[in-house]
């Protein structure tokens, strides 16, 4: 197989703007390997475009992200009211995650991974404190699929995960309180 790349003027041009033409030839018979070219191209082309993230954009829904995990912890004095306020955490998971509990019990609730991406769901933890009244700090956590790459940059989904997570974290704290988490109960 042999790959001829040739890179020429074009004949005409646009005021002071030089246009330049690509030309790729294959010499070899059959569409199968051109067809083949074309898509390695459009699957490079797609992984530039998501590897192209603004870094100002990142470091701002990363620090929504942040203040919103902290919003998303509550503490609980007491047993009782502690298990009441885990109680109202399992409601507020079941309302706002997109897929059902899968796992449930005095520290975690865990929901299912959704297939696909740009989807929330969430989990919950709960952390006894050793004050011997049966205090705790509960805390929500918003997950989403396709928010980053495998090495932990921002991916295609990052921007929707993100307000998703944020808006639902934020909302946790006025839910758990008993509050009506309307749209005017979360300031943006």
């Amino acid at each position: 197989m042999e790959l001829l790349i040739e890179i020429q003027p074009l004949e005409n041009h646009v005021r002071r703007f030089e246009t330049w033409h690509l030309t790729i030839g294959l010499k070899m018979a059959g569409k199968t390997m051109k067809r083949t070219l074309l898509l390695m191209m459009a699957v490079a082309s797609l992984e530039a475009c998501t590897m192209s993230g603004s870094p100002i954009d990142g470091h701002r829904y990363e620090a929504a992200l942040d203040k919103a995990r902290d919003d998303a912890s509550i503490d609980c004095v007491g047993q009782v009211a502690c298990d009441a306020m885990w109680q109202r955490t399992r409601e507020f998971v079941t309302q706002h995650s997109a897929t059902n509990i899968i796992r449930a019990n005095k520290t975690a609730i865990e929901t299912a991974e959704p297939h696909e991406s740009g989807v929330l769901y969430l989990w919950a933890s709960r952390t006894l404190m050793d004050n011997g009244i049966g205090s705790s700090t509960i805390r929500v956590k918003g997950l989403c699929r396709g928010m980053y790459t495998t090495d932990g940059n921002p991916a295609w989904m990052y921007v929707t995960c993100a307000e998703l997570i944020t808006h639902a974290e934020r909302e946790f704290r006025q839910f758990s309180a008993g509050a009506d988490p309307g749209k005017d109960a979360v300031p943006e």
